[in-house]
């Protein structure tokens, strides 16, 4: 796996956890940002990279630091 489908792996899985954790549906997550269920799908597998913008949003609307989805701290 190259090292920039890793970064794209890991922040997918951190958008994941948090969702999660909020107890948050894809399709509702994905309804709030403004992006369709299966893009949002895409990001959490690491299949894509979300733009800047998208990041904020999916960060605002789970309520936490966006700094939380990039940063090398494993959760």
């Amino acid at each position: 796996m190259s090292g920039e489908s890793e970064k794209y792996r890991k922040i997918g899985a951190k958008i994941k956890f948090y969702r999660q954790l909020k107890n948050i549906g894809q399709t509702d997550l994905a309804g709030k940002v403004g992006i369709t269920s299966q893009y949002l799908s895409k990001i959490e597998c690491g299949k894509q990279m979300p733009s800047l913008q998208v990041l904020l949003l999916i960060a605002e609307k789970l309520e936490i630091d966006a700094a939380a989805l990039i940063s090398d701290n494993v959760v």
